[in-house]
């Protein structure tokens, strides 16, 4: 059977290949997805206070900037009110985190429709005659990431800088925007959802698109996401990266009052939505290593487990990457997830074109990130009109005096994100992360069961070595990020690195010991 590598995979930054074994015919019969460097930002947050995590782990990722800072503030604010040290969050820092997080999802959709998965369904690169997605040059393409910065424009006014916000710490948050800072942001926010188009015209853009016309007055931005979508269903994405049609959601967006979430917290399998409580989500996870380069004692319940232990030389490894599951079960994580267990098909797409509204197919998983671009966008003026400035963002019994253990569960734009925290006088004693990218490109468990891709790309056709389109699109469509997953490596495990940062003169550079 002809073994077929390719790395790397992604458009964002790299460290992902995949293994395929292909039948004389060019299909897909197994696939093993590699994550080639290794993962341990865990073990730097070892031995210091509580409120330090979210600054070191928001560095986790430059793309994913905002959720890993705030999901580790809500493992730390866990973890406090489980010591009965903290009451939590007030309900102005609850509203603030989450229309950010709205204002993230906005920007990073954009990026992966038109940067990450847009150009495979580009003139330039498939013949599909949709030159205004033709990447670098194509007027759609341009203008999208033009108005990406406008987004990222808006986090920063929230978090002091974008990427790698200051202001989202545990207790809260550490600015207290007034009325002319949200109308700015509020103004910013409003620019791109007038590219982008209402909501209601989604019909009629799709016809439009479908007899080739192109009227930007009723949505440019929604003029191209929808040629997107027109491109892969004529080029067949519904009948490649069809996965088990299991899913997993933390949910997102809550209301502080009630607690309800906008985007529902669960599980789907066998059929049907579990809602399920924060607890029974918890201790439903665990983490298999027996194809990772980790140690035995890497795996287990990620509230038990030890921070990850490198093992490069272990016998049939092939992955930086865990195996997480949910009670024994791979499970796909992302925005098809999340509208699959909120049971939300805005326009009948998915049943209509993506073969049925809970399908796991590469098509269904580009759909559900443009409805949920415009679900999320239709609700952000109205989290951030509830925002409150004369009421306080910051608790004033945030303490890391304590001894407690606590979860943050979250939700980005890729999917389910948990961090686990267990401090032991006022210090990290343990510290656990479970990112999106692994629960679906993870490697196999030690039942042999593959993960989300690895499943999702057999019966994939090659069509050529060079250009192997059809298995691209269905890695792309689950918008991996492997900055999230897997970190750096050193032979010998030590690094001595001299910086020079720019500091008044006089004074001299540091050093940094890894």
């Amino acid at each position: 059977m002809p073994e077929i590598d390719i790395d790397p995979t992604t458009r964002i930054e790299g460290h992902h290949g995949i293994t395929l074994q292909v039948n004389e015919d060019g299909v897909v019969e197994e696939a093993k997805s590699k994550m080639e460097m290794f993962r341990g930002a865990e073990i730097v947050t070892l031995g210091r206070p509580p409120s330090d995590a979210p600054q070191l782990t928001g560095m986790v990722c430059g793309v994913c900037f905002l959720c890993h800072r705030l999901c580790s503030s809500k493992a730390a604010e866990d973890a406090a009110m489980n010591a009965g040290v903290f009451d939590g969050p007030p309900p102005n820092a609850v509203l603030l985190r989450d229309a950010a997080e709205g204002i993230f999802y906005l920007w990073n959709h954009a990026v992966h429709l038109f940067a990450l998965v847009g150009p495979d369904y580009s003139d330039a690169v498939a013949d599909t005659g949709f030159e205004r997605l033709d990447p670098l040059e194509g007027d759609g393409y341009l203008s999208a990431m033009e108005q990406q910065r406008g987004v990222m424009k808006a986090l920063a006014e929230f978090g002091g800088r974008a990427p790698h916000p200051v202001s989202y710490i545990p207790g809260g948050m550490a600015t207290k925007p007034d009325h002319a800072t949200i109308q700015s942001v509020k103004s910013r926010v409003a620019e791109v959802s007038e590219w982008l188009g209402p909501t209601e015209a989604v019909p009629e853009v799709i016809e439009n698109v479908q007899n080739g016309e192109f009227d930007p007055s009723i949505g440019e931005g929604l003029h191209d996401i929808v040629s997107i979508l027109v491109a892969a269903a004529q080029a067949g994405a519904a009948d490649i990266g069809e996965g088990p049609g299991r899913y997993y959601s933390n949910g997102i967006f809550e209301q502080p009052d009630t607690g309800e979430r906008f985007f529902k917290r669960g599980v789907y399998r066998g059929g049907s939505v579990e809602e399920l409580t924060k607890e029974e989500i918890v201790a439903g996870i665990h983490e298999d290593t027996a194809y990772s380069w980790y140690t035995e004692d890497s795996s287990g319940a990620p509230t038990e487990a030890g921070p990850p232990e490198p093992d490069p030389d272990k016998e049939d490894a092939y992955s930086w990457g865990k195996a997480p599951r949910f009670e024994g079960q791979s499970m796909e994580v992302g925005p098809l997830a999340r509208l699959v267990i909120s049971d939300m098909d805005p326009f009948d797409l998915r049943a209509n074109l993506g073969g049925g509204a809970a399908e796991s197919n590469t098509l269904n998983r580009l759909i559900a990130r443009a409805q949920e671009a415009l679900l999320v966008r239709d609700q952000v003026l109205a989290w951030l009109d509830a925002i409150d400035p004369s009421q306080p963002f910051m608790a004033d019994d945030w303490t890391d005096d304590f001894t407690g253990k606590g979860v943050g569960l979250f939700e980005p734009s890729r999917g389910t994100l948990s961090h686990y925290m267990d401090v032991e006088n006022g210090e990290i004693e343990r510290y656990q992360i479970i990112t999106p990218t692994i629960w679906n490109l993870g490697p196999r468990d030690a039942d042999g069961g593959p993960s989300i891709l690895e499943e999702a790309v057999v019966g994939d056709q090659v069509e050529t070595l060079e250009n192997p389109l059809s298995v691209m699109r269905t890695i792309r469509s689950m918008d991996p990020c492997l900055a999230c997953a897997v970190h750096v490596q050193t032979p010998d495990g030590t690094l001595e690195l001299d910086v020079e940062p720019v500091v008044p003169e006089g004074l001299e550079g540091g050093r940094c010991d890894v």
